[in-house]
């Protein structure tokens, strides 16, 4: 399987689920978060995101690639990864602008401000994946989340993708993490 194609899609999976257009944003406090995932790719534990090469890099928009970029420095032991990332009122209230994922759709299950259901289907050459992602409140410092996909490559057999997911509001000032852009 290509490591573009599931990278990618890992890498901004916790974000994703404020781009669809309907969605009731969850009730959580703007500000610094910190977004901790774990992935696990059949039955193994998953390391949190390989190298994307330079020239793939280098075609991302600045923004995209600075997050990119940090996400592969917050490797954790056991394949976890952590970044920070800076939630504006606005961004909350409007949703997310991000660039989609080539290849991938995403449809909105049902939407609360307590709770997120977004069914996701990628295709890239014989690479598929579908499945469906969940994002709870907890109270308004923390989210959790969990991700479950059947992942495919050519003619091998499916493989069952599974990602956890939990932030944690960690200040009203994001510092000099630059805020993510809400939708125009």
């Amino acid at each position: 399987m290509k490591p573009m194609f599931l990278t990618s899609l890992l890498a901004f999976l916790p974000l994703a689920l404020w781009a669809a257009d309907d969605a009731t944003p969850l009730d959580i406090k703007p500000g610094l978060w910190e977004n901790t995932t774990k992935t696990d790719m059949g039955g193994r534990a998953m390391p949190a995101m390989p190298a994307i090469p330079p020239e793939a890099l280098a075609q991302m928009p600045p923004e995209q690639r600075a997050r990119v970029e940090a996400m592969m420095n917050s490797r954790r032991p056991g394949g976890g990864m952590t970044a920070k990332v800076c939630m504006t009122g606005d961004s909350l209230a409007n949703g997310i602008r991000m660039a989609q994922q080539k290849g991938c759709t995403q449809k909105l299950v049902s939407s609360s401000s307590t709770k997120m259901v977004m069914h996701v289907e990628c295709t890239e050459g014989a690479n598929k994946s579908s499945g469906d992602v969940t994002f709870e409140r907890v109270d308004s410092e923390h989210t959790k989340g969990n991700m479950a996909m059947k992942v495919s490559s050519g003619g091998a057999p499916p493989m069952d993708m599974k990602m956890a997911m939990e932030a944690k509001w960690l200040s009203s000032d994001c510092g000099d993490v630059k805020p993510v852009e809400a939708k125009q």
